[in-house]
């Protein structure tokens, strides 16, 4: 290298400032990385938190017995053993549930609705949907194709004894 062109020269080489901007880019990359995780775990934490609220709506749907269906089956041979239900008898356990759950743990959940399939599909198991909408904390830039909310759905299934 000639001297002139050793003295034009930066003090610290031609690469003088270009791992500053690497460093930067690379810190921004993970921070969005973190956000964007936290933001889907909070999204399946309210999944969850959904299906537990389901679960329960489910088990004591299955104890809701329908009066009419069971007494018309009293004492006939060859009759199950389990308690009859209904899709009358399902709705209402479900939204008898929902009324006795305390109004913080329904309040946590956006437009919680119970959807169909909520019923039963063979006269012993209660099936319960709920819906809702998740709206993740973090990160609303990234999820801007979704600013409505992430909607959720979940089906719990209890078999009445």
């Amino acid at each position: 290298m000639s001297a002139l062109r050793r003295r034009l020269a930066p003090a610290g080489g031609p690469e003088q400032g270009q791992i500053m901007l690497l460093t930067l880019a690379f810190g921004v990359l993970v921070l969005v990385l973190v956000l964007v995780v936290a933001s889907a775990s909070a999204v399946h934490i309210e999944r969850k938190r959904l299906l537990a609220l389901a679960d329960g709506a489910a088990a004591d749907a299955a104890d809701a017995v329908d009066p009419a269906a069971y007494y018309a089956g009293a004492g006939s041979p060859g009759q199950s053993t389990r308690v009859p239900v209904s899709d009358a008898s399902v709705a209402a356990a479900v939204q008898q549930y929902l009324r006795a759950a305390p109004p913080a743990l329904v309040a946590e959940f956006d437009r919680l609705r119970v959807a169909e399939p909520t019923g039963t599909p063979d006269g012993t198991t209660a099936q319960v949907t709920f819906t809702a909408t998740a709206r993740p904390p973090l990160v609303p830039w990234v999820l801007l194709p979704w600013s409505d909310g992430i909607a959720l759905r979940v089906t719990s299934t209890a078999q009445a004894g």
